[in-house]
């Protein structure tokens, strides 16, 4: 059986379509998939179907599986997805499980990954970074650099022993496409406004790239903080709530506990994220849990696509 984690985002939101580098994480909540009979009515199922078969078939592969069983539901919360990139992780499954049952290898990440990323933007209407499909196949945390032309720079990176990250559910879902379709007409209305807020938040995104590579917690934490004001501000001029109430809740009260938080993803719901000083991360989680919302049991850095034997 495929297991294939989750994701999210630390940094990196939004600049990542323009460039910028994004810092993601798997979590330890996984997606499971197996070849079967019969037809799956998911969307990515049937587009990654299409490109793993289309590809096996071109490097005279052979694959006798008709479908894919998926079983996702540890990134949805009483039926509700969490956010942590469920379908970017149920379309990895689906590759990785044709991919095995050919025969290929699963190191063959880069490929994968290609094959994966067109399925997912073809199946969701519209072309994302790709950074929620390779945390899916990389696993670990990750540096996320996108180029002009050709793959993607993919680089694991080791987040600070000294900061402790919590995932918040908001306690509503949130459309990844519909937020940044209106983003996308903030550019097309008023590019030099779009430019200017991505710019800032490539700025930030590019700082807390760099801080954690020298492990500098305190410049984390600022850029965090600062980097959830620039999605408001986003979203703002864009007329969509990216920081709702509920993420901008999580923002102030991991600042309150000398940390940092911030929407992880799209935002509009879905999933928040905090840093923390581990001193700091019980009373944080039990205020967030007074406020109403939901510090999910998961960990980060989580290993990527794998086999497992049941």
């Amino acid at each position: 059986m495929i297991a294939v984690p989750g994701k999210a985002i630390l940094c990196g939101e939004y600049a990542v379509l323009w460039g910028a580098p994004a810092i993601s994480t798997a979590v330890s909540r996984q997606v499971h998939a197996d070849v079967v009979d019969g037809e799956s009515e998911s969307p990515f199922v049937r587009a990654a179907l299409t490109y793993a078969r289309e590809y096996i078939d071109s490097v005279g592969g052979r694959s006798n599986a008709k479908s894919v069983k998926i079983d996702s539901s540890a990134l949805y919360e009483n039926g509700t997805k969490l956010g942590l990139g469920s379908s970017a992780a149920v379309t990895v499954a689906t590759v990785a499980a044709l991919y095995r049952d050919a025969g290929l290898e699963l190191s063959d990440k880069n490929q994968i990954f290609s094959l994966a990323h067109a399925a997912h933007s073809d199946a969701q209407g519209t072309r994302g970074s790709g950074v929620d499909v390779a945390t899916s196949i990389w696993g670990g945390t990750i540096r996320f650099t996108p180029q002009k032309s050709g793959q993607p720079v993919i680089a694991p990176v080791t987040l600070p022993p000294a900061l402790d990250v919590t995932f918040v559910f908001t306690g509503k879902s949130a459309s990844t496409a519909a937020q940044v379709d209106k983003i996308e007409e903030l550019a097309q209305r008023d590019s030099a406004l779009h430019l200017r807020l991505i710019s800032r938040l490539t700025e930030l995104a590019t700082m807390f790239s760099r801080a954690l590579e020298l492990s500098d917690v305190a410049t984390m934490l600022r850029t965090t903080n600062e980097y959830s004001d620039g999605m408001a501000a986003l979203g703002n001029a864009a007329g969509v709530d990216i920081v709702t109430s509920e993420l901008k809740t999580i923002h102030e009260i991991a600042r309150k506990h000398n940390g940092a938080g911030k929407p992880s993803g799209a935002g509009g719901g879905d999933l928040g994220i905090t840093l923390s000083p581990h001193e700091k991360t019980d009373a944080m989680r039990a205020e967030l849990t007074r406020a109403g919302l939901t510090p999910l049991t998961i960990g980060a850095s989580a290993p990527g696509m794998r086999w497992e034997t049941i």
